[in-house]
């Protein structure tokens, strides 16, 4: 986050600050698209409709204005192809596609805001064929996940190389994943002209994951090859954790002296390693986590409870979607803001009472 982006967090809340970008943005694509500079997504393409209902028990984020105890999975009215297909189009550094002189969203990393739209478009380099994908959102790990990592599953293997916007081909986790997956890749460190793009379009609506893209990731996460150890409780703890989009506020050191009290054990995701996740994946009858992108790392454990522990500053439903695509159904929400004896006491049933068979898959 820029400074300016910390300021507006700090003072407004990261939500409203995303909020308030996000209105400034909209200004000056408006007066992009009426100069014929700036093509959205159609309108009737981001239409969306109710699939089905996911609940939870527990505290109701702050951020579902009824206090409701489900969250609605939403799909685009209208599906959206797997890929599409442009000839001669410009990819900028930042992921953004040019094409006769107009941003294409329907192409691009994301909505633009001003620096995309004024961005250097001269290509320096002519390249045949490419693949390259279309997103939402490409700053933290759970955006490479979902954005990223799952078109390029779905699509493998690609029928030329893929191009990543240059911020996200520097994480460590894009090379990684890309390694694995045995992915002919590239960094887009200047302007590129491609004659014919492969262009993998973003699926499902935001962060409401479906069983096949749960499937997809376990792909690669692993599939769970045990039962847990009955009464198992493993806890993710964000404890000196740095967001990459938001300052949040877990009571981490509380919950984890509750857990290790119990017999649990604690994973500090900011130190973690794939070896250490391995190690306790026997374990995880019962997850607990500080919401963050960690949890996906559960994908392959034997999960039949999740509790999720939330900053009311900060939340969305994206970890109980991907619970419920994966069934698990016996889903807990506890709000940290609510004070230690409000955690202790919403605790004590996960880390005490036996799992409810009837909730859980």
């Amino acid at each position: 986050m820029g400074k300016a982006e910390k300021l507006l967090a700090r003072l407004f809340g990261p939500a409203r600050a995303a909020d308030m970008r996000s209105d400034v943005s909209s200004i000056w694509r408006r007066g992009f698209a009426a100069a014929g500079r700036y093509r959205p997504i159609p309108a009737q393409e981001t239409e969306i409709a109710l699939e089905d209902r996911v609940t939870f028990k527990g505290d109701a984020p702050v951020q579902i204005a009824d206090g409701a105890h489900e969250q609605g999975r939403m799909v685009f009215r209208i599906p959206r192809p797997s890929h599409e297909e442009a000839a001669n189009i410009i990819v900028t550094t930042n992921g953004g596609v040019w094409r006769e002189g107009c941003y294409e969203e329907r192409y691009s990393a994301g909505r633009p805001g001003l620096r995309m739209l004024m961005e250097n478009r001269r290509p320096k380099e002519t390249l045949p064929e490419a693949v390259i994908i279309q997103c939402a959102h490409n700053d933290t790990y759970g955006d490479w996940v979902s954005e990223y990592l799952i078109p390029v599953l779905r699509e493998a293997p690609l029928s030329a190389p893929l191009l990543m916007p240059a911020k996200v081909a520097a994480k460590f986790y894009a090379k990684r994943d890309l390694e694995r997956l045995c992915v002919d890749w590239r960094s887009i460190d200047r302007p590129l002209l491609i004659e014919k793009a492969r262009i993998l379009r973003q699926q499902k609506f935001f962060v409401h994951f479906p069983e096949n893209e749960a499937r997809l990731l376990r792909g690669i996460f692993g599939e769970p090859r045990y039962a847990a150890r009955p009464g198992g409780v493993v806890y993710l703890s964000r404890h000196g954790e740095v967001s990459d989009v938001a300052e949040r506020h877990y009571p981490s050191l509380l919950v984890e002296d509750l857990v290790k009290a119990a017999g649990g054990r604690v994973i500090r995701t900011c130190e973690a390693s794939p070896e250490s996740y391995a190690a306790v994946a026997h374990e995880a009858e019962t997850v607990i986590f500080d919401h963050g992108s960690a949890f996906y790392n559960t994908l392959g454990w034997p999960v039949r409870r999740v509790v999720e522990i939330v900053d009311d500053a900060w939340w969305n439903n994206a970890f109980l979607m991907l619970s419920n695509a994966i069934g698990v159904n016996d889903y807990t929400i506890i709000r940290g803001d609510r004070g230690d004896r409000h955690v202790k006491d919403m605790l004590a049933p996960v880390l005490e009472a036996p799992l409810d068979a009837s909730a859980a898959t």
